[in-house]
Parts: structure tokens; sequence; C-alpha cells
């Protein structure tokens, strides 16, 4: 037999390598099988010298005064679902042309960023692959003016709202059609200065 061969002494998975504490001031402990170290004894400490800019805060997003029963509610349902949805839906996608025709996409309050990535606002992974991963374009909802606007993401590929490319921020109206790629959307209106949310 080779020297490699981890038969000896158990194998290789029954004599593992691990660290134990990691970050400044704890001491990093490599423990074989067979050797009789401890574990370090320093692990509050560690975690008390942790800097509290290592804790990353989550943005609360913008949505209407809710109760605390409505707040559980929607807590239960965010944490169970994993692709997005908003808490208060303002409007619609509707892919009127190209594939995913039929599917439609709710919008929410603030910006609702398009793309074919699971973490967009608004996925469009129907199969065009014209449409960037990653921020195609967004929609935003200005909850204070009630209005809606469309801009150009940063993606390679260009936007157009009634056949017009977008290049700057423009204002987004009712049943307004969005191209993307070779897909063809349409925009439905939920909330407006008859109704809103809020």
């Amino acid at each position: 037999m080779s020297n490699s061969d981890d038969s000896k002494n158990g194998g290789f998975f029954n004599n593992p390598t691990r660290r134990v504490g990691s970050g400044a001031g704890a001491a990093a402990t490599i423990k074989k099988g067979g050797g009789d170290d401890k574990p370090p004894t320093n692990l509050a400490e560690t975690s008390q010298n942790m800097k509290s800019s290592d804790i990353n805060p989550v943005t609360r997003r913008v949505r209407p005064s809710i109760s605390a029963e409505e707040a559980a509610s929607v807590n239960t349902t965010t944490n169970s679902v994993n692709s997005y949805h908003p808490e208060f839906v303002v409007g619609w996608l509707v892919v009127v042309n190209g594939p995913g025709r039929g599917m439609s996409m709710p919008l929410g309050y603030g910006l609702n960023s398009i793309g074919r990535e699971e973490e967009m606002g608004v996925k469009l992974d129907f199969g065009d692959e014209e449409i960037s991963r990653n921020g195609h374009c967004q929609i935003a909802y200005d909850h204070k003016n009630k209005k809606f606007y469309i801009q150009h993401g940063g993606g390679q590929n260009l936007t157009y709202l009634e056949d017009q490319p977008v290049l700057s921020s423009c204002e987004l109206n009712n049943n307004m059609t969005i191209s993307v790629g070779s897909t063809t959307l349409k925009f439905i209106q939920f909330c407006d200065d008859g109704f809103d949310w809020e």
C-alpha cells in the first residue's frame, strides 16, 4: 500500500481536521485525531470583540402603515415564499407578446428592478435571453405623488416605452406598452389619485 492510503488511522473521514474559532483575538486550534489539544475557551470573548459594523441592518421598504397583526401575517407569508411578492400591489406588468405570454407580475412600493435573476423585483425568466439578468430596467412607484416612472437599469440592451427608447426617467401611464428584448409588457396601473393603500 502507498503512504497516501486513507485507510490507516481510521481513514480520512474518521480523523477530520477542524478549525475552532476565528477573527481577531480568537485562538485558532487545528486538531487531528489522537491529539490531546482542547478547544479554546475564549469563544465568548471572540463574539464580544465583533464590531458593530459587521452587522448589516436590513433596509425597511416603504409601505403603508399596518397593524401588528397584519405585520405578523406579512412576515409569515414573506418567509414562506422564496420569490419576491410585494406586500401591497400598486400595479402589474402583463406579458402580451414573447416568451411567457399571458403571465403577470405585481409591482410594489418604491423601486421594482426588472431582469432574469431570482432576486429581481420583477423576474422575467421565461426564456428571453435578450433581457439582462440584473436590472434591465426599473419601474418606480412614487407614493407621495401617486405616479409611476420607468428608467433604464444599466443593461446592455435598451428598453422601449411605446416604441421610444428609455434613455432617462420617463413617466409611465396606464396601459402603456414596454418592450424588453423580444418581450412586450403592458403596464396596468392600480394605485392612482383615486386610490392608494395609504
